[in-house]
């Protein structure tokens, strides 16, 4: 059950975050169709063509932009920068985690691999031996004096300070 909520709450966020990414996208692409609006106006001019020489690829490449959808702009945008790492390549993430390993985080990483290696062989005995300490104790409380061991001497016929049969025949 919590695992189905947890998986259930991060797909909910996952989508929610590429619907911002899709709208962010979206308002961009819609910008910069606004922004080159003018400049497609005038290549469409034969004498703002022929003035730009070898700059009338970015007359060519603006009016071929200008026929694509933004949509689906957009949406080729967001499929291309999703990554299954977050808003980061997976191995940008790997890349920054072996640099910090091999830098900074040699000494932390050798000190939990020694304390993983080592924690079976000494906190395990010593875990143990706290545990038997335990169940000993519960287990003389339980069958050995339920009602404690001040009451247990006290009241116990056989107890030594009256004498063997003393208090049995008080009673």
């Amino acid at each position: 059950m919590l695992c189905s909520v947890v998986l259930s709450v991060w797909l909910f966020m996952f989508v929610l975050s590429r619907v911002h990414m899709l709208h962010l996208s979206y308002t961009a692409q819609t910008q910069q169709r606004e922004d080159e609006r003018w400049l497609l106006q005038q290549c469409g001019s034969d004498e703002f063509y022929h003035n730009m020489k070898q700059h009338s690829s970015l007359c060519d490449d603006l009016t071929t932009l200008s026929r694509s959808s933004v949509l689906l702009t957009s949406v080729q945008h967001v499929i291309e920068h999703t990554y299954l790492c977050g808003y980061t390549p997976c191995h940008e993430l790997l890349d920054a985690t072996v640099t910090w390993l091999l830098g900074k985080g040699l000494a932390v990483t050798g000190a939990a691999a020694l304390v993983i290696l080592l924690f079976p062989t000494l906190f395990v005995p010593i875990l143990r031996s706290n545990m038997n300490m335990l169940a000993d104790r519960r287990m003389r409380q339980l069958y050995n004096a339920p009602y404690g061991t001040n009451h247990y001497g006290a009241s116990h016929p056989w107890s030594e300070d009256e004498g063997t049969f003393a208090r049995a025949e008080k009673l």
